[in-house]
């Protein structure tokens, strides 16, 4: 899929879900970006580099286990202006990762790697993610409704406003350049602050 630019976020404060002037567009939500690209339009805060911090530790860490292809589905108050909606920062950032998995590196998890792959609330301390796995593997109506399922819970806030939220491929290819951006980032915040 091609990778589009994340969209500026709206009056309201979220990504909106399509293209406002051509609503029959593919270019719609989930948008398709890379890490550098989220590290570039949110790294905005020392709170938010926290959060994108952890998340691109998660993913080296994923990576580690020689788990690259898929996507991730990127959302929750992270993907929107919630210290405007809100008066506060993001805690965290949610993410969905559709993963293949082979059966080579399933067999070879070791027990820190389950906890990674699969314990929400140990992640959430360590990492800043709300995290969920679905694996590809799994048989093809059940990918659909897992599917189903996670667009329509992320597709709207919680007061059921309709919003856009972003998918990445997991490939590690831009992992470093993000964390380099994120880095240059930090510290200019930091020099802000000083």
């Amino acid at each position: 899929m091609e990778l589009t630019l994340i969209p500026l976020w709206s009056h309201q404060g979220i990504i909106p879900p399509i293209d406002e002037s051509d609503p029959t567009s593919p270019t719609r939500s989930p948008y398709s970006t890379d890490v550098r690209q989220v590290v570039d339009r949110y790294s905005t805060t020392i709170e938010r580099c926290d959060v994108l911090e952890g998340f691109l530790a998660h993913r080296a860490e994923v990576h580690r286990m020689g788990i690259t292809s898929g996507f991730q589905w990127l959302d929750g108050s992270f993907m929107e202006d919630v210290e405007m909606l809100l008066g506060r920062p993001p805690n965290d950032m949610d993410v969905v990762m559709f993963a293949d998995i082979p059966l080579a590196i399933e067999q070879s998890l070791q027990p820190l790697d389950v906890k990674i792959l699969t314990n929400n609330h140990w992640i959430k301390a360590n990492y800043k993610v709300d995290f969920y796995l679905v694996e590809l593997s799994v048989n093809p109506e059940t990918l659909i409704e897992l599917s189903t399922y996670w667009y329509s819970m992320w597709s709207h806030r919680r007061t059921l406003q309709w919003k856009g939220f972003l998918s990445v491929r997991l490939d590690p290819g831009f992992d470093q350049e993000a964390s380099t951006l994120l880095g240059i980032r930090r510290q200019e915040l930091q020099n802000e602050q000083n």
